[in-house]
């Protein structure tokens, strides 16, 4: 179970919850076993064809204890479509993830960024 430090847009009341990954890229995050509530994401490394560039505010990195770049991965949320390609990533307000304190939360990023949303199809060559 992850505590959530920052929460997550939609979900300010949800203090915890859990990663299921389902495979190197793409994981399920479950807010609430009973209701069935998830919301599925793709990690940053998945998407290769936009130039992703962003900062995270010192004081973000330390409420999830994090002082290196290995300390953390960065998810973006994910709308899934039929069929998959068109499913939409969320650019602008990414997850992340501390695994080894469990610890998790949403970052929405102030830098300039190219799009807020774009499909799966738009944002990778694999």
């Amino acid at each position: 179970m992850y505590k959530i430090i920052l929460p997550l847009l939609g979900f300010e009341s949800v203090e915890s919850a859990d990663i299921i990954e389902q495979d190197e890229y793409f994981s399920t995050l479950v807010l609430n076993n009973e209701a069935q509530i998830k919301v599925h994401l793709v990690n940053i490394n998945y998407i290769n064809k936009f130039p992703l560039s962003f900062k995270i505010d010192e004081t973000i990195l330390e409420k999830l204890k994090v002082s290196k770049k290995e300390d953390f991965e960065i998810y973006f949320c994910l709308v899934i479509q039929n069929p998959i390609e068109e499913s939409i990533v969320n650019l602008i307000a990414p997850v992340l993830i501390n695994k080894k304190d469990k610890l998790l939360g949403q970052h929405v990023i102030n830098d300039r960024v190219i799009k807020l949303f774009a499909t799966l199809k738009e944002t990778t060559t694999l």
